[in-house]
């Protein structure tokens, strides 16, 4: 088999770690406080907890409440300005309703490019915040965790700094690469304990 093309679930635990940093350039994500926090590259030996999983305590945040957008962050790169005011007009990048099913408010469309910055936006649960979030392909879940040429395994993750995370439409930040189809995950270990996971996938265009 492929090393990252499994045919059964019998073949997950050969699988070798996907790195995000191959499509990742930079990733932050808006505290409670509002403050935007950044992450940084780790291996990461607790991407998952030998517990039971619960439903994660996040959705996408209403269309109507917080529209996510790609800006530029060099006010003199004129050209890159106008493709952002171009897709800004005519790329919903999330579920425009909130009449649809969990399973379909996953899919998300974002902008490749070292020049644009997506923003997306999440709401937390009431009352639900955590303090140790961490990132990686949602796939990483189910490989034994080795990586080429280490001594030990691991999984590859964005953490992001600690602080308390929760709220509504925080925004979600990220400057993709290339484009591509990426199935994406947030792990959450929340103020009660409990063990999450929050999938999306990105079709980078």
């Amino acid at each position: 088999m492929n090393a990252n093309t499994p045919q059964s679930w019998y073949d997950f635990p050969e699988m070798e770690t996907m790195d995000p940093r191959t499509f990742i350039q930079t990733l932050t994500f808006q505290d409670q406080a509002g403050t935007v926090q950044p992450s940084s590259f780790q291996r990461s030996p607790t991407w998952l907890q030998n517990v039971t999983w619960i439903d994660p305590p996040m959705i996408v945040t209403p269309f109507a409440t917080a529209v996510p957008t790609i800006t530029v962050q060099n006010a003199q790169d004129y050209e890159s300005q106008q493709i952002a005011n171009r897709w800004n007009s005519s790329h919903a990048m999330t579920a425009t309703s909130t009449k649809l099913p969990r399973s379909v408010e996953k899919i998300m469309f974002l902008k490749a490019g070292a020049a644009f910055l997506n923003t997306l936006y999440l709401d937390w649960t009431v009352g639900v915040t955590s303090t140790d979030i961490q990132f990686s392909l949602n796939m990483n879940s189910v490989t034994s965790g080795d990586f080429t040429n280490s001594a030990s395994g691991t999984i590859p993750v964005f953490a992001f700094k600690s602080a308390t995370y929760g709220g509504t439409a925080r925004s979600l930040n990220v400057t993709i690469l290339r484009p591509g189809r990426y199935d994406v995950a947030i792990r959450i270990i929340d103020n009660s304990g409990n063990s999450s996971m929050y999938e999306m996938f990105w079709i980078v265009l």
